[in-house]
């Protein structure tokens, strides 16, 4: 494991899911959870996701977390490390409010929690980062950025409300042309921002998801791009590449704006935004490669995570695999099976030890489930 940072030395779980109650004290590098399925093991990630990054793969109502016997769920994780310690509580009522605590004090918003201890959550529904639509993409993307800054979390939560008034704009029975102006302007400089933050942070993660690409991938060469808007479908042409966001973003609106009238949304901005990836230099992965060759760019987008987290905040994050073993063939398993574990403290579940070699196992800790 890093010498950087905190590692989890106890999980307490009451009334969250499936789990009445249970306690978790885990290995500071490698955690097996073995068993069959619907025994519960997804539940631990989730409830690791959402105490470090205050959100669940599965996209819950938070109501429905809450284990039927009881009126509420609580989760605590105790992370020690650097002569330091941290705590990390949360309750969930019956009703669906979270309530956050670090170190015992009470928080009132989540960018007061988010990124206190970063994780990286990896799901077999995240193989499909690359086949999936963009906005699967942007939303990974800012869902590490919002872990690493609360600037980045402000200006993707300032955008997004501010396209919410303009759709709402446009889609008014009668469209007040002064009232569509004013949140234009606002689009216009909140997208740029947004924009610009993440164009910043998928830089540092191209990086990095070319080493680990060439890693598991035997030194296969890939290209990543950053793709705004107003540069698909070549609306504005070459010179959309070389302008700064906000004159180009002003242009794309005003060639829009017939279109976005008809069809009252909002078609340029960052929610427009895509990630592609190009192997041999010019071979798009969504669009020409297999599904192993896919899989890959997924597996190093989500390896590339760790790093950049690293890199940027100083923080080892918790690496959170759920059942992705079993999706692997068996070279990307063993890329990924000699990592685990190596770099960063690792959560895995399994249904099946057998896609781990004897030495991970034996310096691991397994959690045997219902059995």
């Amino acid at each position: 494991m890093s010498d950087v940072g905190l590692s989890v030395t106890r999980v307490t779980i009451d009334g969250f899911r499936s789990y009445k109650t249970a306690i978790i004290e885990p290995d500071p590098h490698l955690t097996v959870f073995v068993g069959p399925n619907a025994v519960g093991k997804t539940n631990l990630i989730e409830a690791l996701q959402i105490l470090t990054a205050t959100e669940s793969f599965r996209n819950p109502q938070w109501s429905e977390v809450v284990n039927w016997e009881k009126q509420d769920a609580r989760l605590c994780l105790i992370a020690e490390g650097d002569g330091r310690s941290l705590e990390i509580a949360l309750t969930i009522t019956r009703a669906g409010k979270r309530a956050y605590q670090i170190n015992g004090k009470p928080k009132k918003r989540l960018a007061e929690v988010i990124g206190v201890f970063p994780s990286v959550t990896f799901t077999p529904d995240d193989l499909r980062l690359i086949k999936d639509s963009a906005d699967k993409r942007r939303g990974a993307l800012d869902s590490l950025g919002a872990q690493l800054s609360p600037a980045y979390l402000g200006a993707k939560n300032e955008f997004e409300r501010v396209l919410k008034q303009r759709n709402a704009a446009l889609r008014a029975e009668v469209i007040d042309q002064e009232e569509l102006s004013v949140w234009s302007e606002r689009l216009v400089s909140s997208g740029a921002r947004l924009f610009g933050a993440r164009a910043r942070l998928f830089e540092r993660l191209a990086d990095r998801i070319e080493d680990a690409h060439s890693m598991i991938a035997g030194g296969s060469p890939i290209r990543s791009v950053y793709q705004a808007s107003w540069n698909r479908d070549g609306l504005l042409g070459g010179e959309g590449i070389g302008l700064d966001p906000e004159e180009a973003l002003k242009r794309a609106l005003k060639l829009k704006q017939g279109e976005e009238r008809s069809r009252r949304m909002t078609l340029v901005g960052p929610h427009r935004d895509d990630i592609r990836f190009f192997l041999d230099g010019d071979r798009d992965v969504r669009a020409y490669s297999s599904q192993g060759q896919q899989r890959t760019v997924a597996l190093a987008w989500k390896l590339a995570e760790v790093a950049v987290i690293k890199d940027v905040s100083g923080k080892a994050p918790i690496l959170l695999l759920d059942d992705v073993m079993s999706e692997l063939d068996e070279q990307r398993r063993s890329a990924m099976a000699r990592l685990t574990g190596e770099t960063t403290q690792t959560f895995v579940t399994t249904t099946n030890t057998g896609y781990f070699e004897k030495d991970l196992l034996d310096r691991a800790r397994l959690i045997k489930l219902g059995s």
